[in-house]
């Protein structure tokens, strides 16, 4: 279960044009707790259907991880697997205001 989040693979790159963006945002997969939180789904379908699909996704993480989107629904925008605000310690060792959402 992600509790109401949605990870889609859009391998075609046509998902954008799909999505009532009115009632959902859509950003790319970039926080630490959602990466770990959709590899881990993505590893235990494999492991209980051995989909050879999620073999190659789990293998090639990098190049698919860029091919999620993930849809977050209002009640779910603060939760650590949407929020993809998060502090990063700068190179004089001040903490810095980091935002990767995707404007669409």
């Amino acid at each position: 279960m992600t509790g109401g989040l949605a990870y889609i693979l859009d391998e075609d790159n046509t998902l954008l044009p799909k999505v009532n963006k009115e009632i959902v945002k859509i950003q790319r997969v970039t926080s630490q707790v959602g990466q770990t939180q959709l590899k881990n789904l993505i590893q235990a379908h494999v492991e209980k259907t051995g989909s050879s699909k999620g073999a190659t996704i789990v293998e090639e993480w990098d190049k698919y991880l860029a091919m999620f989107w993930q849809l977050v629904p209002p009640s779910e925008e603060d939760t650590p697997e949407a929020n993809s605000d998060h502090q990063v310690k700068t190179t004089t060792g001040e903490e810095e205001q980091v935002s990767n959402t995707f404007a669409v």
